[in-house]
């Protein structure tokens, strides 16, 4: 009875709302669909869409995933496409780093995958709405095992692109999404993401992570527009923030902060708040809380309806 309520509860809530085509900025969480109008109960306002993480060690599709958006009235998802065997958090991230036979961009590239691509491509086909495909994401750093051969990066990324293609999958849009990486200077930044780029006809958006980790990584959200604008100058793509979360301390703020340059920066196209624990939380040092839940801390939720109002034109105080 419990999951029929929150059913019918995201139901109600998501058609009262306007297309997701109309909105200016769209917002999506990382939340199971299932799990939808429950989100939406406790923080006040519905999502867009919703996230999650797919390993290709699973070698499954997630039709029932997609089912469940279709069923809450959701036109939109978005899948982060790891292909790896993930790591337990606790090794680290020395071993989370290491190339995993099977996975490595050159066999993907070579069509190790081949099968499972496919499959999977003709799977997200089904979904009755768009699908943006994050394949492989925050390439440019050094704790995925997809990070080494930038030139095999490339050459499997669109390998991937092609197959999709040849599946008829014409509603996935591909993202591809590097870290801002805010502890490199800006050159080394910018040449460390320029390495991994496939090329425009084989991207749809340009993603970023957008994280404030706290301790020695108390990230403001000014210091991530710099990084965020020249990808946008740069790749003349949209921009999209794949996994948006702080740290406990001072949340309010750094959100009043996101909300602020969000209503300056219309290129930005959607947001998604990322709700699972994070694995820098375990693996970097002195790094705050990120484990807060917003459903159960009002004040940081009536912050999000207001950036999820903004983005459909309902701005608000």
């Amino acid at each position: 009875m419990r999951r029929a309520a929150c059913l019918v509860s995201a139901v109600l809530v998501l058609a009262l709302l306007p297309g997701t085509a109309a909105a200016a900025r769209s917002f999506g969480v990382y939340v199971d669909p299932w799990h939808v109008g429950e989100w939406a109960g406790r923080v006040g306002a519905a999502p867009d869409f919703v996230a999650r993480f797919e390993a290709f060690s699973r070698a499954a599709t997630i039709d029932s995933f997609l089912r469940e958006a279709e069923r809450q009235g959701l036109k939109r998802v978005l899948v982060s496409w790891e292909p790896w065997q993930p790591v337990p958090v606790e090794l680290g991230i020395v071993e989370q780093f290491r190339a995993q036979p099977g996975y490595t961009n050159a066999e993907i590239a070579a069509g190790a995958q081949d099968a499972y691509i496919t499959a999977f491509a003709q799977s997200l086909a089904t979904f009755k709405g768009r699908v943006d495909l994050r394949y492989a994401h925050e390439m440019n750093g050094t704790w995925y095992p997809w990070s080494h051969d930038p030139i095999g990066y490339r050459q499997a990324w669109r390998r991937i692109v092609r197959l999709f293609r040849t599946a008829g999958a014409g509603n996935v849009r591909f993202v591809w999404s590097p870290n801002p990486s805010l502890f490199l200077p800006r050159r080394a930044w910018r040449r460390s993401v320029r390495v991994y780029w496939p090329g425009r006809r084989y991207v749809d958006a340009v993603g970023s992570t957008m994280i404030n980790f706290g301790g020695g990584k108390r990230y403001a959200v000014a210091r991530f527009l710099p990084r965020l604008r020249a990808l946008h100058r740069t790749f003349r793509k949209p921009v999209l923030l794949t996994e948006v979360k702080t740290e406990h301390r001072g949340r309010l703020r750094w959100l009043r902060s996101l909300r602020r340059m969000l209503r300056r920066t219309r290129w930005i196209r959607s947001v998604t708040w990322f709700q699972h624990t994070s694995r820098g939380q375990a693996q970097l040092d002195r790094a705050g809380r990120l484990d807060w839940d917003v459903q159960s801390d009002p004040a940081a939720a009536a912050i999000l309806r207001r950036i999820i109002a903004d983005g459909r034109g309902r701005t608000t105080r």
